[in-house]
């Protein structure tokens, strides 16, 4: 264990203010607001020194995120796919020419990384200059860190900068992370209206006023 993960832990770290953009109260009522287990104290400290990484700088972005990695990890107690994580899934998230003997790449972390070449290798080569995550993809979900930064450079490099994000509209963020599943096909509509409706309730939790906008993903 790391030693700033260590400290966490044991109550000892102080964040400096400037990372306090959420409060640990804010960031617990968030996750339980849904009936989710409340949170580790080091998911929020990990939580915090990730919004850099992801680009974000403000509580609405913030949320949205969080939001999106409460829905992708059911409530943040799953950093592996449930469906994939004793079997591999073995014949789904192939990509040929990337992925490494006896390794599956299915759903990993808080924003369920998928596939070698579209999200492992890159993710991997930013977080470490190598391939280790090729070879060793569980890391992703073992490791805490991995899990949090992995779901924060997910959404620097494919949500952040997507068309409406930044003007606030919350079905943006979906159609980044899933939108030919639950923005283009009318059969993940409701998995979409679904996302929107926890965004409410954590900007409820926040301070933030109104729902939010729904609009960037099916309307």
């Amino acid at each position: 264990m790391m030693l700033i993960q260590i400290l966490a832990v044991v109550g000892l770290l102080v964040v400096p203010s400037h990372q306090q953009l959420v409060s640990w109260q804010e960031f617990s009522n968030a996750v339980t607001i849904h009936g989710f287990p409340a949170p580790q104290q080091i998911q929020y400290t990990t939580f915090l020194q990730g919004l850099p990484l992801g680009g974000i700088t403000n509580r609405q972005e913030a949320a949205m995120a969080l939001t999106q990695f409460l829905h992708e990890s059911g409530g943040l107690r799953f950093r592996r796919e449930i469906a994939c994580e004793h079997t591999g899934c073995p014949e789904h998230y192939r990509t040929p020419g990337c992925d490494a003997p006896g390794q599956f790449y299915f759903g990993r972390g808080y924003i369920q990384l998928t596939w070698c070449g579209y999200n492992y290798l890159p993710f991997s080569m930013s977080r470490f200059g190598d391939d280790r995550l090729r070879w060793n993809p569980d890391l992703v979900a073992s490791d805490e860190q991995l899990a949090w930064d992995s779901a924060f450079w997910f959404w620097r490099v494919n949500v952040h900068n997507a068309p409406g994000v930044q003007q606030g509209h919350f079905g943006a963020t979906t159609r980044a992370i899933n939108g030919a599943l639950e923005c283009v096909n009318p059969g993940g509509h409701h998995l979409a209206r679904i996302r929107f409706q926890m965004y409410g309730r954590v900007r409820s939790q926040w301070g933030l006023p109104g729902p939010g906008i729904e609009t960037g993903c099916y309307n």
